[in-house]
């Protein structure tokens, strides 16, 4: 309960502060009863920041949040209070069964959200890091993992999260972007698309297991999606009533969703790319569309950039470790490039066994909408219920053919959603998380699309359909830990009896963390490492990522066991199942390597499962200047 009234207070700091934001700028919308999602979204952006801000000058810590947050409410207060005036329960209509179902949903989410994090990016690097920057008051140097440089705007509202409780208060903001990412959702489709269709759009989406996926476990996906829908509602916004402002808001919305992931950068290039084609369009005098274009321009470059120019001063990279051929970057190398790029050749082959075909590409990526609605369980080591979009999409998307009434902007929202989604499936990974936003606002062209096509009382009977046919794949995975996460969260069940049984990670550093003393610092040696439970300090020796520790240039154990007392270890931590992986040559050889390492130079402490610790030996004290690297 106490996580649940500081989500209050952060949604309640959050939405002021991006009201006033929206103010200074110019940019709010001309309707008041949109505020309050528009000030939310906008306001978890400005918090972020400051986040950020206050963890690059060591002040992460509930006292000076407090006082940020008292002073955006002070700022914002009627704004906020106007907001919530503005919102209009007779909206709802006919609406209500599916704002029931959806309540129901989030619910059950929110009982899930209880239980600590099990699994996933999350607890590799997504809440890892923040976590470990609340702990510490501040930023700390990860040169020890490239996933400690991928912390962007959701991140470091964690932190935020993390810096007020240690429990599950960053989860629900996680989820926050999920309900807010429906809200804009329907929002948008009801205001361009059609009236109608607004409520069945948002709970299709909202009720979609990949949706209850990404808003139980934290990750980058969905704020991309709900800054994308942001962004094109504001730039349709604009052709309707030729404000400026909704060009600004468009900029904005566009700019945080490019600071939400390195992928989002593609939002603000295309929606900028709309906005030219428009004025294009609209013969408007050069200097008018060139305020317009600036505007946009402006406001996105502000929001964008404060996470990439942290990784630009940490490593000289602003996308580190990627674009290492353009930017270079501290702690990395071109062969550590071409082994990552390796690696995630390896694991898209790896899963595409799974629907007896190759990794997308060239015109193979033609098969990939197919597999995305029909075979999502081939895409991860997970069940299907992770990451399913429904074959809503797929059904209806030749209907868009048949459309008049707002013929352009529905084709504008599935144009601008194929186009984020060919691109990034063709350019960089096809994969259902991060062609989501593509899918979200292919998925509102089709709801109107699909009325049209089959009547209205007959398109709403596929809905119904359509969200029961979720409903049941997400009760599925409920099967698994749910239950356990409801005892958790109504006080039945012991966080740490609930992670001993679903993390074998968890289960070895409980013990791990109490053989290893307050001043040891352990080395891990994982190909992936999870460092969300690690207490103690520690160092990476991942072999995917370059780090402080290159296994190009380590031939013998020896060198390997004096490259890490040159770090300052006193133990080492294994994934015991790595010393037989052979995916390629150099996993093989490290393999070896870590195998020979652990037997010359190291005694045995403890096993749990898969993991082993062990005491390196004649460890020497850290190393001065060492401490900033503590995990």
């Amino acid at each position: 309960m106490i996580d649940l009234g500081l989500l209050v207070l952060v949604l309640s700091a959050a939405t002021a502060g991006g009201l006033v934001c929206l103010r200074v700028l110019g940019a709010l919308p001309a309707d008041e009863a949109d505020w309050l999602v528009e000030g939310v979204a906008t306001g978890f952006g400005v918090v972020a920041t400051a986040g950020l801000g206050l963890a690059a000058v060591d002040a992460l810590r509930p006292v000076p949040i407090a006082c940020l947050g008292v002073v955006v409410v002070v700022l914002g207060r009627r704004l906020l209070v106007r907001a919530l005036r503005a919102l209009d329960g007779r909206q709802l209509g006919a609406a209500w069964p599916l704002l029931l179902v959806c309540a129901a949903v989030l619910v059950a989410e929110t009982l899930a959200m209880v239980a600590p994090p099990v699994g996933g990016d999350q607890t590799k690097y997504q809440l890892a890091y923040p976590r470990l920057y609340a702990a510490a008051g501040g930023l700390v140097a990860t040169p020890w993992s490239f996933w400690g440089h991928m912390q962007f705007l959701q991140n470091f509202l964690f932190a935020i999260g993390f810096a007020l409780s240690d429990g599950a208060l960053a989860r629900y903001l996680n989820g926050a972007f999920g309900v807010l990412t429906a809200l804009a959702l329907g929002a948008l489709t009801r205001r361009h698309l059609g009236e109608q269709s607004g409520p069945a759009a948002a709970a299709l989406f909202f009720t979609l297991p990949i949706t209850w996926s990404m808003m139980t476990h934290a990750g980058s996906d969905m704020p991309v999606v709900l800054y994308g829908c942001l962004a094109l509602g504001a730039l349709l916004d604009w052709t309707e009533t030729g404000r400026p402002a909704d060009v600004r808001r468009a900029g904005l919305a566009a700019g945080l969703a490019g600071a939400s992931k390195v992928m989002g950068l593609l939002v603000p290039a295309l929606m900028g790319g709309a906005l030219v084609f428009l004025l294009l369009r609209r013969a408007l005098p050069l200097r008018r569309a060139a305020t317009l274009v600036a505007g946009f321009a402006i406001v996105a470059l502000l929001a964008t950039t404060p996470c990439y120019v942290r990784n630009a001063v940490d490593t000289g990279n602003p996308i580190y470790p990627f674009g290492f051929q353009v930017f270079g970057g501290r702690h990395w190398s071109a062969a550590a490039s071409e082994y990552l790029a390796d690696y995630y050749r390896q694991y898209q082959s790896t899963y595409a066994t799974r629907r007896d075909g190759e990794p997308y590409a060239g015109l193979a990526v033609a098969r990939f909408p197919w597999d995305l609605t029909m075979h999502p369980e081939s895409f991860e080591n997970a069940a299907r219920a992770t990451l399913d979009v429904s074959p809503f999409m797929l059904a209806f998307a030749p209907a868009l053919v048949l459309v008049r009434r707002r013929r352009a902007r529905v084709l504008a929202v599935a144009g601008l959603g194929f186009a984020y989604a060919a691109i990034i499936s063709t350019g960089a990974w096809a994969h259902p998380r991060y062609v989501l936003p593509g899918v979200a606002l292919l998925l509102a062209a089709t709801v109107p699309a699909a009325s049209l096509l089959l009547g209205r009382r007959l398109a709403a009977a596929v809905v119904v359909l359509t969200i029961a046919g979720n409903l049941m794949l997400i009760s599925r995975y409920l099967g698994t830990m749910w239950p356990d996460q409801v005892r958790v969260a109504v006080g039945r069940l012991a966080p740490g009896e609930f992670l001993r049984r679903y993390s074998p990670r968890y289960a070895f550093w409980e013990r791990a963390n109490v053989a290893v003393p307050p001043t040891g610092r352990v080395l891990v040696l994982e190909k992936i490492p999870h460092p969300y439970y690690i207490e103690r300090p520690f160092v990476l020796g991942s072999y995917l990522e370059q780090g402080l520790i290159d296994y190009r240039a380590i031939e013998s154990t020896a060198a390997l066991a004096e490259a890490a007392r040159d770090l300052g270890v006193s133990h080492v931590a294994v994934d015991l199942s790595s010393f037989s992986a052979a995916g390629d040559p150099f996993e093989a050889s490290v393999g070896r390597l870590w195998r020979g390492f652990i037997t010359a130079e190291c005694d045995p402490v403890l096993r749990e499962g898969e993991y082993g610790l062990y005491a390196l030996h004649a460890a020497r004290a850290a190393v001065p200047g060492a401490e900033r690297l503590d995990g």
